[in-house]
């Protein structure tokens, strides 16, 4: 297990969340990773923020450009063998990394490998009983001990997008996200999709959990859930209903 991870994150408003979540990767990263920070016209100072992160690399659109735009963005100028997309309202834990990294690179097979978390749509959530981030921190440093037995096939056809990782050539192979799904719902289900088309296997590191808040950008900046999903689901099912 070596080389360079780019972790991607966008960001949209909700500075406090990407605080704490860029922390948290300076704090729990063991291995060798860049951050790749784009930022889709927030207003809140969070672009000045960014910008002031030392050796990271920064891309500020003067518009929410959506999700899908954004992540290409980020891997287009991503630099390193694995690409790590990452929501900003995470907050990763210890060994986080490098177990996903030991689940991605043991078979040639696997395409994406996503982690376990407390909130999460795709069939990798767990129940958790922690009351705060100093707790959370505490569970998720036992439940973090690595351990290869807990790397699985994932029962579902996507994996969430909050957190996945990946070779950069895989994604160089399958292409850039699909530009059609607005503002960030159904386009990591696409991509889910296209991965497994391609011959690839989706995998759930079981011995990585990681803390998210979930839909903070959608809360904080008053963006109707369900009218976007809704109309994604749409532009998902009339994709692949001609193939």
């Amino acid at each position: 297990m070596c080389g360079l991870t780019s972790i991607i994150i966008l960001t949209y408003n909700e500075l406090y969340y990407t605080r704490k979540c860029i922390e948290s990767i300076r704090i729990y990263t063991g291995v060798p990773y860049e951050l790749v920070l784009v930022d889709n016209g927030s207003g809140d100072g969070t672009a000045e923020f960014l910008s002031s992160l030392q050796g990271a690399k920064v891309i500020l659109n003067s518009s929410n450009l959506g999700f899908a735009a954004g992540c290409n963005q980020g891997l287009a100028a991503a630099a390193g063998e694995n690409i790590l997309l990452l929501n900003n309202d995470t907050v990763v834990t210890p060994n986080w990394l490098g177990n996903m990294l030991g689940c991605l690179d043991s078979r040639n097979d696997i395409g994406l490998v996503g982690p376990c978390s407390n909130y999460v749509g795709s069939g990798n959530q767990v129940e958790v009983s922690y009351g705060s981030i100093r707790e959370m921190i505490e569970f998720a440093r036992r439940f973090n001990l690595p351990d290869p037995s807990k790397w699985r096939q994932h029962s579902s056809y996507w994996l969430s997008g909050f957190c996945l990782l990946g070779k950069k050539w895989l994604f160089d192979l399958v292409g850039p996200f699909d530009q059609r799904f607005k503002t960030g719902s159904w386009e990591d289900v696409d991509y889910s999709v296209r991965v497994t088309a391609a011959g690839y296997k989706l995998f759930v590191a079981g011995d990585v959990f990681i803390h998210h808040y979930g839909n903070r950008s959608f809360r904080g900046n008053k963006i109707s859930l369900a009218a976007v999903q809704a109309e994604n689901a749409r532009q998902f099912y009339n994709k692949w209903a001609k193939r």
